[in-house]
């Protein structure tokens, strides 16, 4: 039997590669309270303007995911 392991993530402002949508969200979180501009702007336009935990984060990229998204979602640098 063969187990599926989640597929890496790569994060659309800065194209830092992570396990799966978990670490993506910690990364973003990690990211925002850093201030880093550009991440808290693709937060802000893409998914929320609140401030929470990666759990409830990774649930919304999550969600995100399923309704798919596209290239044009990509920040450019």
């Amino acid at each position: 039997m063969v187990t599926a392991h989640p597929a890496p993530v790569v994060c659309p402002v800065c194209a830092l590669g992570v396990a799966d949508v978990g670490g993506l969200a910690v990364h973003l979180v990690d990211a925002a309270e850093r201030s880093e501009v550009a991440h808290v702007m693709w937060l802000n336009r893409h998914v929320t303007k609140r401030r929470m935990p990666p759990s409830e984060l990774e649930k919304l990229l999550d969600e995100r995911t399923a309704h798919g998204s596209s290239a044009s979602d990509r920040v450019a640098r």
